[in-house]
C-alpha cells in the first residue's frame, strides 16, 4: 500500500512543482498589484482589504503551501488528508472572517463578483476539503480533486487580481 502511494505521489510531482511555483509567483504579482494603488487601498482598508485583497494572497499561498506539503517526502496518505482537511476547514473560516459576503451585499456588487469573490472560493475549499477526506479514506478521486482545487484557487486569484487592478486604475483616475 505505502509503495502504491509513492508512486501516485511521483507521478503528481511536477503538477505539484508547477501549481507551487506559480502560487509563489502570483503572490509577489499581487504585492506588486497592490502598490500600484497604495492610496486607494488605504481609503478603502476597513472594507476593501480584508474582503478582496488579502483572500488573493490566502488563495496563492494555499496553492504553494498545498503542493509543498505534497511534496515532502514520507508524509503517509492519512497525515496529508488530515492537514488538507483542517487546512481547508480553516480556510473557510478565514472566508467568513472577511465578511465578502456582507461587503458584496453592502457596495451593490453584481452577481458575478458574488461568484467570483464568495462562491467559488468557498467550492475551491470544499473540495480541498472533500479530497483530504478522501486521502483520509483511501478514495482514488482524491489526488485529482486536490488538483482541481488549486487550479481553481489560482484561476479564481488571477481573475480578482485583474479586478483589482481594473479597480485601482478606475479609482486613480477619479
Amino acid at each position: 500500500m505505502a509503495e502504491s502511494w509513492t508512486h501516485e505521489l511521483e507521478k503528481w510531482h511536477d503538477f505539484f512543482l508547477l501549481i507551487g511555483t506559480a502560487g509563489v509567483t502570483l503572490t509577489g504579482l499581487l504585492f506588486v498589484v497592490v502598490s500600484l494603488g497604495p492610496g486607494v487601498i488605504a481609503r478603502n482598508r476597513a472594507s476593501g482589504v480584508r474582503a478582496f485583497v488579502s483572500p488573493n494572497a490566502v488563495y496563492f499561498t494555499t496553492a504553494l503551501v498545498v503542493a509543498a506539503v505534497l511534496l515532502v517526502p514520507a508524509l503517509s496518505r492519512m497525515e496529508i488528508g488530515a492537514l488538507l482537511c483542517v487546512g481547508a476547514l480553516a480556510a473557510l473560516a478565514y472566508l467568513g472572517y472577511t465578511k465578502a459576503h456582507a461587503q458584496w451585499r453592502q457596495n451593490k456588487l453584481d452577481v458575478l463578483d458574488w461568484i467570483w469573490f464568495v462562491g467559488l472560493p468557498f467550492a475551491a475549499y470544499l473540495l480541498l476539503f472533500f479530497a483530504g477526506t478522501g486521502f483520509l479514506f483511501a478514495v482514488d478521486f482524491s489526488m485529482h480533486a486536490v488538483g482541481l482545487a488549486l487550479i481553481l484557487l489560482l484561476v479564481i486569484g488571477i481573475r480578482n487580481a485583474w479586478d483589482l487592478v481594473i479597480f485601482i486604475s478606475h479609482k486613480q483616475h477619479e
